[in-house]
């Protein structure tokens, strides 16, 4: 075989590799784009329902995931003007630059930017509606420290009884390295175990349907089809530790999503068409 014959195989196994991987991305790109957002706004639920139930004005006393270096700024400090408490958490610009690029948290994760938090009621009290608000102007990230992703949305959450919450997200955002992630979805909150600390270690499983478009402009439709459980203990919080999801694209595809064997890892196994592969979720 001559040299032109060698180079140019050499170029056809090249671009038939690359052609492959380039496939099997975006034959897993819808589920692992839910898998990552429904993630996310599980984190954002935790931080807010961390501090609204612990902070004097709003519930208990003494957060456990805040760093010390976030600020919460209350734009109204009281409940007896019949609208509500409103407060503000900041967790400072974004570090372009730095090797680590937010402000490290006490779950292990990076935050930078601000949400905005509103409580009709205490924490305690049933009923007790809790809206999260985060626009691009927040420039909210989140992430692991090198990577960091801008997120944006609408987390309005019901507390229905001392163990159910309803929830709706809408408009959610997540920018990721090859496009933007759109998100909705409609949960149901079900407290299974009540550790008795405020919210340190309570756990919880959720059902529900979602709708999006992946990062490829792929819509698709989510629906848990055994209860996601969340255990909130810091070293376990990443993501869900049990449940599954099935994911439906535009294209046809159905993928399942396993979020494992109540391991406290950040691990998830995509399955699709047979073939199933392991994604960490930042």
């Amino acid at each position: 075989m001559n040299k032109i014959h060698i180079l140019l195989l050499i170029a056809a196994t090249t671009f038939l590799l690359s052609s492959c991987k380039k496939e099997v991305d975006e034959n897993f790109q819808s589920a692992e784009d839910n898998a990552q957002i429904e993630t996310e706004y599980s984190h954002i639920y935790d931080v807010v329902a961390d501090y609204a139930s612990t902070d004097s004005r709003t519930g208990k006393t003494d957060d456990y995931i805040l760093p010390s270096g976030a600020v919460v700024t209350f734009t109204d400090t009281t409940f007896n003007d019949g609208d509500g408490v409103d407060f503000m958490i900041d967790y400072g610009s974004l570090n372009h630059t730095g090797s680590t690029k937010g402000l490290l948290c006490k779950d292990g994760r990076y935050r930078a930017g601000k949400i905005h938090v509103g409580l009709s009621a205490r924490w305690s009290d049933i009923p007790c509606t809790i809206t999260i608000a985060i626009s691009s102007a927040d420039e909210y990230y989140s992430g692991n420290g090198s990577k960091m992703y801008m997120i944006t949305g609408t987390k309005v959450v019901e507390r229905t009884s001392d163990t159910t919450f309803t929830i709706t997200i809408t408009d959610a955002t997540l920018q990721r390295d090859n496009g933007m992630v759109s998100w909705s979805a409609n949960r149901e909150v079900t407290l299974t175990h009540d550790a008795g600390l405020g919210w340190l270690n309570d756990e919880y499983t959720v059902t529900g349907s979602a709708s999006g478009t992946d990062a490829n402009g792929v819509e698709f439709t989510g629906q848990i089809i055994t209860p996601l459980v969340k255990k909130l203990s810091l070293d376990c919080m990443r993501t869900f530790i049990a449940g599954e999801v099935t994911v439906t694209n535009s294209n046809g595809k159905v993928f399942s999503i396993n979020y494992g064997d109540l391991s406290c890892d950040n691990t998830v196994t995509i399955t699709y068409n047979g073939k199933s592969r392991d994604i960490t979720l930042w």
